[in-house]
Parts: C-alpha cells; structure tokens; sequence
C-alpha cells in the first residue's frame, strides 16, 4: 500500500505520539487479520474493545496503532484521533483520492454483492481491478475494503449496503464514484426504513452522488426507474429483460446462456449464466452492461463471467451424502426468498424437493405479514416438504395451506427431520437470514462430497 505516516495523520485528522519507522503496508481493525507493517485501528465495539488488543497488534507485527486520545500506549507508534471509526473513513476517503483507477459503487436490496463479483471478474480481464471483500459494505468494511486497494490498480469496485436512512448517501461521500448501478429494490430493512418507497429513495443516494461525468446503468424493469432517471445528473445507459433497451438481454437458446443485444455499439453476443435463474440472467445483464460501457469487448466478458465464483452460502452447491444441497443461508428478504424459491422449484432435478426456511429479519411492524405471504408464494410451487426454523419462521407456514409445513425449533432439529424424511437423492434448498445460521443444517446432515461448488 505504502501510506506514509504523514498522509495518514493528514487524512485521518490524527496525531501521531511517535512516528512509525516506514510507510504503513495496509489497515486493519482485526487482528486476525492483521499483517505485519500494518496500521492497526482499536474500534470501541459493543463486545469486544479493540483498544484491549494494542499490544496483541503490535506484537502481531503491527507499524502503529490508530487509538482513541489517551488510550495509546508508552513507546509504541500510536496515531491518536477523536473517533476511530469516524478517523477510519476519513483516512480512506483520503487515500481514495491520492490515487488512480475508476471507482464504481453497487447497491441494491438483493443481488449487489453478486453483481460486485461478476462485474469485478469481468474487469480483472481488463486490468488490475480490487473489489469489497465478501460483504465489508458498511462504514468499516468499505473504507478498509478502499485502502486495500493499490495505487496502480485500474479499477475498484465496492459494495454499499445499508440498513438506516442516510447511510448510502454517506458512504457514497466516502468512495465518490464515478459509475453505478442499483441491482433490484425490496422489502429489505422496513423496520429502520418505514417502506419500499423510502428504500428506493436510500439506494438511489449512489445515483445522486455521480458526478455529471460520471455514468449510471438503470434497469428499465424497475418499477423505480423513472425516479432513479431523476436523480442521475450524469449520463445514463439503460438495460432490460423484457423491453427495448441501449442493452437487452434475451433468452440465449441454451439453459445456462443468454443473448445480449447491444444496441450502442451495434453487437450481438452471447454470454455464459454462471448461476440459474432469472434473478440471475438481470444480475448478469447489470453486470455486463457496465462492463461494455468501461470498453470490454465480448471475449473478456465471457471468460470473466466464466471466471466467477460465487460468493460462500449464496447459491453454494454441495453434495452431502445422496443430498443435493443449496446453501443459500447468507442472507434474506421477501425479494431474494422470492427469487430463490422460484429457481429451485423450477429446477427439473431432482425431482423431490424440499425448502428449510428460517426467518427475514428487520421488516418491522411489517414482519409477520411478510411471512405469510411468503407462506402463500411457497403454495405456487409443490415441494415435498417444507421446513420451518424458529418461531418467526412459523408465520410462514402458516401462510401455506398446499404445501406440507414442518415446524421446528432449531438448525440441528431441521437437519434430524431431513434425514427422517426426505428420500434418497432429493434436493433441498436452505434460504433464512444471517442471524438464523441456518449453515448448520448441513453439518447435521453429513460431511459433503468434494469438489461440488455450484450449479
């Protein structure tokens, strides 16, 4: 990385205690994570204080140490500022400006952190191109997610999640995109939000942060473009699954392919679906759009796009024993459950299907009715069974009347039901939010068989 010391005081408003001998190699806030050279920054937490860890960080090998004033310790580089976190993002905002390569930011309620990936994969055929690792989205992810970047890199792309009002429009100032994208809208964070509306408008923030030289991608789909258009004082280049668009995609004539008509640069090619799923053919299409916008030609987008790996726990595919397990247990809202069910039922194999189901979080006053009519979204489709985990997840079943409901209490109780029910060689798809670790269904049923990632 090579961040003096000096820029570091500079952007962070800090003051150094005694300087560091060399320039700092990258900022952490984990000490697991740590490497040595490292600035190391002590965040106050709810559970754990990071200032108890100053010693451990440096013995780690650490350059210096970012702490509140007059918490530091004697004799070792401690760079003191007010807030840590506050600092954190100054710091990285700083160095985002201090060098190259095009910054482009990604939000959504469902499908950013797989539209980051594809979109980064594509680029990395291009040129040197850092991303936001795994999800680090938030206002201590997306700034170290932006000083792991290095100066001669040609492009970033990061991730923006939120879960407040005001919070992308924050971020933003933090990155200051010169492209965007927002992936889909849905009924993710109401409890903080109040509606759907109100989401849009947080996410549309990225838009109104380009600048008038900068571009966004807008899905003609959304039933918030028009809003989004609004905002955008930059160029804008369209993109559609169902209508005429600046970038079009169709049905690719193979299962796991589409056709992109670029209307643009008057072209036609054909690209690869790493995933299934329609939700998939528009992260794809999102995806590819940006990248022809940024110059890749169709050969780069291919193999990028062949190049992805999906992030773990989203659509992650595992054979345990004689199940063929999705992993889809990362996160959820009704959008992605949505989504979700309808690929998997929609699947011609295996034949026996079977849905573990764990609670959305963070709907508010709108939480059990959700639920429900998730309950009623499930009776579109016949599964061989469907798991309930936990007593929020209860108000699902009872939303389905068509499908067979079973109701227990924890992961490891789902786990017991699946290998006393389902048949030999069914298909089961494990979708709930973080917060329920729903992973642990899989351990319960057995030790998967290597070398089945995805599908």
């Amino acid at each position: 990385m090579g961040l003096s010391a000096q820029e570091a005081a500079n952007w962070s408003g800090g003051r150094w205690t005694q300087p560091p001998e060399g320039s700092l190699k990258g900022v952490m806030q984990d000490t697991r994570l740590l490497e040595p050279g490292m600035l190391y920054v002590a965040l106050p937490g709810e559970r754990v204080d990071g200032h108890a860890f100053l010693s451990t960080a440096m013995d780690l090998g650490a350059a210096g140490v970012m702490c509140e004033t007059g918490r530091g310790l004697p004799g070792i580089p401690c760079l003191e500022v007010d807030h840590p976190a506050m600092a954190l993002q100054k710091l990285a905002h700083g160095y985002r400006h201090s060098i190259g390569g095009l910054m482009l930011g990604v939000t959504g309620s469902a499908g950013k952190t797989t539209v980051k990936d594809m979109l980064a994969s594509m680029l990395a055929e291009r040129g040197a191109t850092c991303s936001t690792r795994g999800n680090w989205n938030n206002f201590i992810g997306l700034p170290l997610s932006i000083l792991s970047m290095k100066p001669e890199d040609d492009f970033g792309v990061f991730e923006l999640g939120m879960n407040a009002p005001g919070e992308i429009g924050a971020l933003a100032d933090i990155l200051n995109p010169v492209a965007g994208l927002i992936t889909s809208i849905g009924e993710a964070h109401l409890e903080k939000l109040g509606s759907v509306e109100a989401i849009a408008y947080e996410k549309a923030a990225l838009l109104r942060s380009l600048p008038e030289e900068g571009l966004a991608v807008l899905d003609l789909d959304s039933p918030w473009v028009a809003g989004f258009r609004r905002d955008c004082r930059c160029r804008t280049v369209s993109c559609s699954l169902a209508q005429q668009a600046d970038v079009q995609g169709q049905p690719g004539g193979e299962e796991r392919a589409m056709w992109i008509k670029d209307r643009i640069r008057n072209q036609t090619l054909q690209v690869p679906l790493p995933l299934p799923g329609e939700h998939m053919r528009r992260n794809v299409l999102q995806s590819v759009t940006l990248a022809l916008e940024l110059g890749l030609g169709p050969e780069e987008i291919r193999s990028g796009l062949k190049a992805f790996a999906p992030a773990p726990m989203r659509w992650q595919v595992i054979q345990v024993g004689s199940y063929r397990v999705i992993n889809d247990a990362y996160n959820a809202n009704p959008l992605s459950m949505r989504s979700a069910i309808r690929t998997f039922a929609e699947q011609s194999q295996p034949v026996e299907k079977w849905l573990v189901l764990g609670a959305m979080s963070e709907l508010g006053e709108a939480e059990r009715s959700l639920h429900e009519e998730l309950g009623h979204f499930v009776d579109r489709f016949a599964f061989a069974g469907v798991v309930c985990v936990g007593a929020r997840a209860a108000w699902i079943a009872e939303g389905a009347e068509r499908n067979s409901c079973h109701l227990v209490e924890t992961p490891t109780d789902a786990g017991k039901l699946l290998r006393d029910h389902a048949g030999p060689g069914s298909g089961v798809l494990i979708k709930g939010s973080r917060s329920e670790r729903l992973e642990q269904v899989v351990a319960e049923l057995g030790d998967p068989v290597a070398g089945v990632s995805r599908s």
